[in-house]
């Protein structure tokens, strides 16, 4: 379950599939905003170009890149930090979406949760677990779901963990992915926070 292969596979399936609705039961857990950890964050703001503005609560010691390509394509929001030898720790992805750009409906309960749960099934092929689990997550300005999966037999270079899902923030559509070797809940705990308090604004200006 390498970084590279999720993200190749992952995004791509996010982005381009047509997506079809399952029958799998969905377990309604609510994702918890009280860390372990208090982090201190710092409010950062990402512009997206003509989609308006999206804020969100950042750890403070968190690095991020902020990659946009134009408006037709999604940007994209990397979060990491580095270990003493200057190795990633860790890696927080967020894809941000629109409607208009790439499907209709894409921000109903019933799209994310079939988004979610398709590419949920596509990655339980190749991770320990047998049976994936859904749960819901509540955010400012929508809802989405998400899942745990993990990869014990991950080598040097790859990541063992991936918590993953979507979330509809306002008009926009915030896909994560959070690769890491850390199975500890403060981190996942720091992400889904930080993804639970984003937001969208419109600006005339952008």
């Amino acid at each position: 379950m390498s970084r590279i292969s999720f993200m190749s596979k992952l995004v791509n399936f996010f982005i381009k599939l047509n997506i079809l609705l399952f029958s799998f039961s969905v377990f309604n857990i609510y994702a918890t905003t009280k860390s372990s950890i208090d982090y201190k964050t710092l409010f950062e703001s990402f512009v997206i170009p003509g989609h308006g503005v999206l804020t969100m609560n950042v750890p403070k010691i968190w690095n991020y890149n902020f990659t946009t390509t134009g408006i037709d394509q999604p940007p994209i929001i990397t979060f990491y930090n580095l270990d003493k030898d200057k190795e990633e720790i860790y890696q927080l992805n967020l894809s941000v979406l629109w409607e208009d750009g790439f499907q209709r409906n894409i921000l109903s309960p019933e799209y994310i949760y079939s988004l979610v749960e398709k590419t949920g099934r596509q990655a339980l092929n190749g991770s320990d677990e047998s049976e994936l689990i859904l749960k819901k997550i509540i955010g400012q300005n929508g809802s989405g779901y998400w899942f745990n999966l993990s990869d014990s037999s991950a080598g040097p270079g790859e990541y063992q963990f991936l918590t993953q899902g979507a979330l509809a923030v306002g008009e926009l559509l915030l896909i994560f992915s959070l690769f890491s070797n850390d199975n500890e809940s403060i981190l996942q705990e720091a992400a889904l926070k930080t993804i639970m308090s984003a937001e969208h604004h419109h600006r005339k200006d952008v």
